[in-house]
């Protein structure tokens, strides 16, 4: 039998720090070069709509390279050949053209979310909308708005009070289409909406599926009013969980199962299989993590030491899998934007802060643009005192932001 080799918990983060990137010293004067290798080694950078201190896609770079222009970045992602793309890759997320073809299934069940093709009274119009959006896209781009104005329909709307806007039947259309890969995002307006694009106008690479309304034994499935709720894997299909693997692996540098499918959201089964066939191939390599099987991606490196200082954003790759910095770092985070105020424990956006290897204090984050300040409150991890090294990082992130002056506030306050 094969021995399995043995790694320290220690040495096991310290792996993750640097298949991560966080190896490396930040570039004196970040570039694309830099912010192409970032995405190349992340292979998936999280989208979320909250800018307590910035859009949340902007900190990975932020994190690994320091200040580095924004607009940059923005139209790597926007302006042709854009390096990534955004579909529903983790969450709502930036990823390589060519991921998005790894997502059979994610693309093929999309009827499995009931839209609105499934209303018994107005489901063909809603189907009919959604062709008409196809045929209108190929005019040009447009948002959920513009095309509502563009292409009138009949289907009824209905009020979703401050959680949406009507009309949102438009927007529904435009929802399915997209995770369905018919229609592509070709990026996001000054409020955020997504700008939607045929999805030969956004990148060469970009699948164009056929539309479809169920599996291929059932082809009508996704719209029959009766259909009521509809499991997921109805298809059949699967996402090339190989290839994705074969991306998390370096991503990740040492993981679990649980590390290797939460990094796409794939299913741990399917995960399990394609963890297996790249070990048998080589490219992972079963450990012992303190007792806790995980493999190593083949080439990962293994440094002495990490020394990188960095706030991290709630949805940064590192941190995102939330057991697995249980694990590893010993860091028990939850995000508390969605908890209410009373009830947070350490504020609204709190950041990870990164310094010589570990996770030593949690910094609530406030840009306030309005004054001109950033806003933070420090709490530090047990037995930690980092203070001047927290201070000095965001010194750094408040000139990268514009922002003229920092607020720390006294200890156990949050902003």
């Amino acid at each position: 039998m094969t021995r399995v080799p043995t790694l320290s918990t220690e040495a096991a983060k310290r792996i993750a720090l640097a298949a991560s990137g966080f190896a490396r010293p930040r570039p004196a004067n970040p570039n694309a070069g830099h912010l192409r290798r970032v995405f190349d080694r992340l292979s998936v950078v999280q989208i979320d709509s909250v800018q307590a201190v910035t859009r949340s896609h902007y900190l990975p770079f932020f994190s690994r390279l320091g200040s580095y222009p924004r607009a940059r970045l923005d139209s790597l992602f926007h302006d042709a050949p854009r390096m990534g793309v955004e579909y529903w890759a983790h969450e709502a997320a930036y990823v390589a053209p060519s991921t998005v073809h790894a997502f059979h299934r994610r693309r093929g069940e999309w009827f499995v979310h009931d839209y609105g093709q499934r209303d018994p009274v107005h489901g063909a119009d809603f189907r009919a909308l959604m062709e008409a959006l196809v045929v209108e896209l190929a005019a040009g781009p447009g948002t959920a708005r513009n095309l509502a104005e563009r292409v009138p329909h009949s289907v009824p709307e209905h009020d979703r009070g401050h959680w949406g806007w009507n009309p949102t039947r438009t927007k529904s259309a435009l929802e399915a289409l997209f995770r369905a890969g018919r229609i592509a995002c070709a990026g996001r307006s000054p409020h955020f909406e997504r700008i939607f694009a045929l999805p030969a106008h956004t990148h060469p690479d970009l699948p164009v599926p056929a539309p479809v309304w169920g599996p291929d034994h059932d082809p009508d499935l996704g719209i029959r009013p009766e259909a009521g709720g509809i499991p997921r894997g109805v298809t059949g299909l699967e996402d090339d969980a190989v290839a994705l693997v074969r991306l998390a692996g370096p991503a990740l540098g040492i993981g679990t199962v649980d590390c290797f499918a939460d990094y796409f959201r794939m299913p741990r089964a399917t995960t399990r299989r394609a963890v297996d066939a790249l070990t048998a191939e080589g490219a992972l390599r079963e450990v012992s993590v303190d007792g806790v099987q995980a493999w190593r991606w083949h080439d990962s490196r293994a440094p002495r030491s990490v020394e990188a200082t960095a706030l991290l954003a709630p949805f940064d790759p590192l941190v995102f899998n939330r057991r697995r910095i249980r694990w590893l770092f010993g860091f028990d985070y939850r995000i508390e934007i969605y908890t209410p105020a009373p009830q947070r424990r350490y504020g609204y956006y709190v950041m990870p802060f990164l310094h010589d290897g570990s996770l030593r204090a949690r910094v609530d984050v406030r840009a306030r643009r309005d004054s001109g300040v950033l806003r933070a409150a420090v709490h530090m991890e047990p037995g930690e005192d980092c203070e001047a090294a927290v201070q000095q990082e965001l010194r750094e992130l408040a000139g990268w932001l514009g922002l003229a002056e920092v607020e720390v506030l006294p200890a156990g306050q949050i902003c």
